[in-house]
């Protein structure tokens, strides 16, 4: 599947989705822990925040909000982003390194400064060079390391456009930190390492824990939003799968927690199936998809989806604008359909 891309010149939030190659297992250990350094410097790089995000063995996930405005940066921030993508080392495509950039910028004949500055600012506050300056390179890292040539991946990559709303966002970033319960590898979310979960409480990552925090506005704190996070996460995670496959939370753990820190009102709503929060080009309300950003840009695709009113659960107008049954439909899940790792 290639990549699903949505141009928009406002603030964007993504669930994007990639696979290894053949959906080998080449992501160990040792690769995904080279693969979140890689990620967190893309991110400082391009300017974009990360909300969360997922790396198994065979495919990752992240969640991440993209500003357009991101370009508007000066020399100072320039050679800053530089230096957090390539350290010490100089970049191959300008021979620089973080020290030769910032005298090139200040020294240079204008026309040049300039060509650098807009060669830097269009890899900025995009989502494709974003994804483009990960991929590429940890893929040459990898390629290095293991003696390998050729690409890494599966496919570009795909990406769902999601309504940028506290509930929604929190929705979708619990799926992600889900999957590693879902896939039998650890017992709770927060056991994983290679998570945006994770690090926001055992590594202290105090960007990650305001973005996952900024899920739950209402709640007034940090800890408590981080708590009710953690709930929604229990909440789901406890649920059976239809087909009785996969691995879930102890029933128990969640009563225990929820006995402890509140309510589970959104529970519910996790209760869709996965290819709602990855296979679509947009995930938001009705309106948002038939009038608002999403609809706006819904309408810059080349063949963009036909919107129609779909109520997928009794208080919540959501809907996923994608492939349907028929071109250009709405997808309809079920209000019953349980959540499973992507």
């Amino acid at each position: 599947m290639g990549e699903k891309k949505i141009i928009s010149n406002k603030v964007c939030v993504y669930h994007i989705i990639v696979r290894v190659v053949q959906r080998r297992r080449l992501l160990a250990d040792v690769q995904r822990e080279v693969w979140v350094g890689a990620l967190r410097r893309a991110a400082a790089f391009s300017g974009v925040e990360l909300i969360t995000y997922c790396c198994l063995q065979n495919h990752f996930h992240i969640l991440v909000r993209i500003d357009p405005a991101a370009k508007a940066c000066d020399d100072a921030e320039l050679v800053r982003r530089f230096s957090a993508l390539y350290g010490t080392a100089k970049a191959m495509w300008c021979g620089l390194d973080a020290p030769g950039l910032a005298h090139a910028l200040a020294h240079d004949p204008p026309e040049t400064a300039e060509r650098l500055r807009e060669r830097l600012r269009a890899r900025m506050g995009n989502v494709s060079e974003f994804m483009r300056t990960l991929r590429q390179r940890y893929t040459m890292w990898f390629n290095k390391t293991y003696d390998t040539v050729g690409t890494l991946w599966a496919e570009r990559f795909t990406s769902v456009l999601v309504q940028d709303v506290p509930w929604l966002v929190g929705l979708v970033a619990a799926y992600i930190d889900l999957n590693p319960v879902r896939a039998g590898l650890v017992a709770l979310p927060e056991d994983y390492r290679w998570s945006g979960y994770a690090a926001a409480l055992g590594g202290g990552d105090t960007e990650l824990r305001g973005a996952l925090a900024g899920c739950f506005p209402g709640e007034g704190n940090e800890a408590g939003a981080l708590a009710r996070y953690r709930l929604l996460m229990l909440g789901k995670g406890a649920a059976s799968k239809r087909d009785g496959t996969g691995s879930r939370i102890d029933p128990a753990v969640l009563a225990e927690a929820a006995s402890m820190g509140g309510e589970l009102e959104a529970h519910e709503l996790l209760r869709l199936r996965a290819r709602f929060f990855t296979r679509g080009k947009a995930l938001g309300t009705e309106a948002w998809l038939r009038e608002g950003a999403g609809a706006a840009a819904l309408s810059r695709l080349r063949k963009p989806p036909g919107t129609r009113p779909v109520y997928v659960l009794k208080h919540t107008a959501l809907a996923v604008a994608g492939r349907g049954s028929g071109a250009g439909a709405l997808e309809v899940p079920t209000e019953n359909a349980p959540l499973v790792p992507g």
